[in-house]
């Protein structure tokens, strides 16, 4: 067959995918106006379901073909692509909450950390596409999750001499003080378990979700404070140790976040596994990233940078980022005198002059704007200094963009900077940019998808023998081009493993050499042994992910990173993120494949119900791959992360015995009991990840082309096979309808 991507057109459908040069796009439609083309399409199909539905209850012989298109018209609705997440990092105190709460029109929706304390509970926030009020829901840990990290937080309570590390003992005592009281710390496991302690949060106890409804932003905060923040002036009345997310759903924000979540990741953790987990697992997910950070530390913030490039391998190929954007904040605040001595400015500069009845606020406006720019220049020269961000990106214009910003600007009654010049609206253009390209890649799946239903019940207008003959004839071509196109994926996917199995091989022996020394460096630091105790105990508490209000520790992926650096090139090229496939990748093979290809059409072509069929079968051919190149980028995540997970199942009972170890030297004994056991399993640790990783991939990717095969062979059954016909069923109008609202989408 023609293992090529067709350009050749199916009558006055253009279904196919060119490759090359894009079309001139049409002017892209507003999201009401998108949404209004779902709308119609669902409309239309449910008429025509409904007209299938005369006829299914009668004793026919084609009820099973009706209900099988009826079957893909309902397939039609459920097939939604998830939300595109914006992961946002920054430290305390950058500026986050009250980015966000500008973006979303609100000044006091998210709580910030000016009073009380932020925690490392995870925030998301979406739009309320239900009715007009603000929702938030409480998603808790398990109450053996809390009964476990308890015993774990009394223990270090009870740690003395040696073992006492200060800063931990206080993430200790403010945990259990929040939840408890001050009495809290003296009382037992089992008194602090009982359920009277819970009284205000059944939901804990029942594993549910907690909700809350408010018609006021300002409400919903105060009600969701106690689940997000530390208030020392509250013992007793802050759940937020037990919680591991909240989910905020806002009011009149569909235009920018219908179909993007922006999730608050914190930059640091507090000793709970749970939440450490939910963390990596956003992370993932991420399709862009924000780092949020003071102007005046922008260019110099080591934090934000180490935190990006620790995170790296979670982003790029253990994840699916396709940008990064810095947002310098805060930039109201500055003393226009002081820097413009500091940068030998003068009024002139600026053309401005103290005779000006408005000289001081254009004063501090021309600052502003000019620190701006330097911000930008000197952030953009800095992205190119990490190299970590180089060698896994493709760091173009499109991949990394710097914002400068000003929530309180923009959200004063009196303002000296216009709202372009505070950023805040680029951000929520770039958002509805997101969110509309989501809605228009939807609106085209389900235009395209009704209509190939459509000329499915075109092609069985009418029946007769030299039509059977025809269609078993094309179903026979099918098959054979079927068979040979699966034979490239199957090629495709045993050359991706046998490039990997190969570097993998060579960065497995390169661990094994070097394992002891990599996890010296993390275990056994050249730093005071007093202050890193509190470290090594969680690491091995925690095994082995410790991610601490200094940072993230992780002696998994580290020793795991040679293989993983030997792959790393590879893999990014066998499977990019989305919109970014290379020749190599599996994502690139799948959209060449097809098993409609020219010579098929052209052999073919003079008959129009077999054109109708091979109309239906190319748009379920082009519906179930975009489908599965989802489901790679998904499947990859799993593949990557395989390897220190696989080294942290082997080194399980090493960390469960160093944790037991306690007294007088036991950080010592610790490191020496971790290292032993790590010198004992490196013959087949790093053989067991590299097998375990590689039969994954196998697997899956095999399954992942035998459900393009399973697909297929089904359509093209129902389209070829049978015999029955649907000669009552004229959906002529209505595929005119579609073909009409197809033309109010962008390309």
């Amino acid at each position: 067959m023609n293992y090529r991507g067709d350009k050749r057109t199916l009558g006055t459908d253009n279904i196919s995918i060119p490759h090359g040069k894009p079309r001139k796009q049409k002017r892209c439609s507003s999201p009401d106006r998108t949404d209004a083309v779902i709308r119609n399409g669902q409309m239309i199909m449910g008429h025509v379901k409904h007209k299938l539905s005369k006829y299914e209850l009668q004793d026919t012989p084609t009820n099973k073909l009706i209900q099988y298109v009826r079957e893909i018209i309902t397939k039609l609705d459920t097939t939604i692509k998830k939300k595109s997440t914006v992961g946002v990092f920054g430290k305390t105190g950058a500026g986050k909450s009250s980015l966000i709460n500008a973006i979303l029109g609100e000044t006091d929706l998210l709580p910030s950390g000016t009073l009380c304390a932020c925690t490392s509970v995870i925030i998301q926030v979406g739009a309320n596409l239900t009715d007009f009020n603000y929702t938030a829901e409480i998603e808790f840990i398990s109450k053996k999750e809390w009964e476990d990290e308890l015993k774990m937080l009394l223990n270090v309570l009870s740690e003395d001499g040696e073992e006492k590390d200060n800063a931990i003992f206080s993430t200790a005592n403010e945990k259990i003080t929040a939840m408890y009281g001050e009495e809290g710390v003296f009382m037992t496991i089992d008194d602090l378990m009982k359920d009277d302690n819970f009284s205000e949060i059944p939901e804990f106890l029942r594993s549910q979700t907690k909700k809350l409804t408010c018609e006021k932003a300002s409400e919903l905060s105060d009600q969701i404070g106690c689940y997000v923040q530390h208030d020392d002036s509250n013992p007793g009345g802050c759940y937020w140790p037990v919680v591991k997310s909240v989910t905020i759903n806002v009011p009149y924000c569909k235009e920018f976040l219908e179909h993007i979540l922006l999730v608050d990741l914190p930059g640091t953790g507090d000793y709970n596994k749970s939440r450490d987990q939910m963390w990596k697992s956003k992370l993932r997910e991420c399709s862009t990233v924000w780092i949020v950070s003071e102007i005046n530390r922008a260019g110099s913030d080591k934090e934000a940078w180490e935190l990006i490039s620790n995170s790296v391998g979670d982003m790029a190929q253990g994840g699916e980022c396709s940008s990064i954007c810095f947002i310098c904040t805060k930039t109201d605040d500055i003393n226009p005198q002081n820097y413009m001595r500091s940068s030998k400015l003068k009024d002139e500069d600026f053309q401005i002059t103290p005779v000006d009845s408005q000289y001081a606020s254009k004063k501090k406006t021309a600052c502003i704007l000019h620190r701006n720019a330097k911000a930008k220049e000197k952030v953009k020269k800095n992205v190119l200094l990490q190299d970590q961000i180089k060698t896994n990106f493709d760091c173009d214009d499109d991949f990394f963009s710097v914002f400068t910003v000003s929530s309180e600007e923009f959200t004063k009654e009196d303002p000296i900077l216009k709202k372009e010049e505070t950023e805040i609206p680029k951000l929520k253009d770039l958002l509805r940019t997101y969110n509309n390209s989501h809605t228009n890649e939807m609106a085209s799946q389900y235009i395209a998808g009704a209509l190939g239903i459509l000329s499915l019940i075109q092609g069985f207008k009418e029946i007769n023998a030299e039509m059977v003959e025809k269609k078993s004839s094309l179903y026979q071509d099918l098959e054979i081009n079927l068979q040979n196109a699966l034979g490239h994926l199957h090629e495709c996917c045993r050359q991706i493993c046998s490039s990997l199995e190969e570097l993998l091989s060579k960065g497995a022996k390169e661990s094994e050499e070097k394992c002891v020394e990599t996890a010296n460096q993390v275990i056994a630091p050249k730093k005071d042994g007093r202050g890193f105790h509190r470290t090594l105990t969680a690491l091995c508490k925690n095994d082995g992910f410790y991610r601490s209000k200094k940072g993230t520790t992780d002696l998994n992926s580290r020793l795991a990173s040679h293989m993983l650096q030997y792959i790393n090139e590879a893999f990014s090229e066998f499977f990019p993120v989305q919109g970014k496939a290379t020749e190599k990748s599996l994502q690139a093979k799948m959209v060449k494949f097809t098993i409609v290809n020219e010579e098929v059409m052209v052999k073919y072509e003079n008959s129009p119900v077999l054109r109708h069929m091979m109309k239906f079968l190319k748009i379920e051919e082009m519906k179930l791959k975009k489908m599965l190149k989802q489901k790679i980028v998904e499947q990859k995540k799993t593949f990557y992360a395989s390897l220190p997970e696989s080294i942290k199942s082997t080194l399980l009972q090493g960390y469960r015995s160093a944790a037991a170890i306690t007294g007088i030297g036991s950080m010592k004994k610790k490191q020496t009991e971790l290292l032993e056991y790590i010198e004992s399993s490196k013959s087949y640790m790093f053989q067991k990840a590299k097998r375990e990783m590689i039969e994954m991939m196998d697997r899956t990717m095999h399954s992942t082309v035998e459900e393009i095969k399973t697909g297929l062979k089904a359509s093209m059954e129902y389209s070829l096979l049978n015999t029955n016909t649907l000669s009552f069923m004229d959906v002529s109008k209505e595929t005119e309808e579609l073909k009409k609202l197809s033309t109010q989408i962008c390309d």
